[in-house]
């Protein structure tokens, strides 16, 4: 999956600057390519502890992950399409789940 299908599958997927104790530092309008056809689509970065929600587009698959005190935790895989659907609908609670982890 390039750029273009990227942000075509997940461009109804606002997502806010600022969730909590979780600031935004990467959404899908600005994917970051980081190895041949992955991409990091989403980040919230912990304002106070060591801790990031990451999503990760390959192909057509994404990945959500923590990143807590350099520790990865794969939280769960999906289609790209469902990947902006639970971005909508259960973005507040993946990072209310994550902090009570912290």
């Amino acid at each position: 999956m390039d750029y273009q299908q990227i942000l075509a599958a997940l461009q109804h997927s606002p997502l806010p600057e600022r969730m909590g104790n979780f600031e935004r530092t990467r959404s899908p309008q600005e994917p970051l390519p980081v190895d041949e056809g992955e991409y990091l689509v989403v980040e919230y970065r912990h304002l106070h502890q060591d801790a990031l929600f990451q999503v990760f587009v390959r192909g057509e698959e994404a990945q959500f992950i923590a990143l807590i005190d350099g520790e990865v935790r794969p939280l769960t895989t999906v289609s790209v399409e469902e990947a902006g659907h639970l971005l909508r609908r259960d973005l507040l609670m993946t990072l209310e789940d994550l902090e009570d982890e912290l």
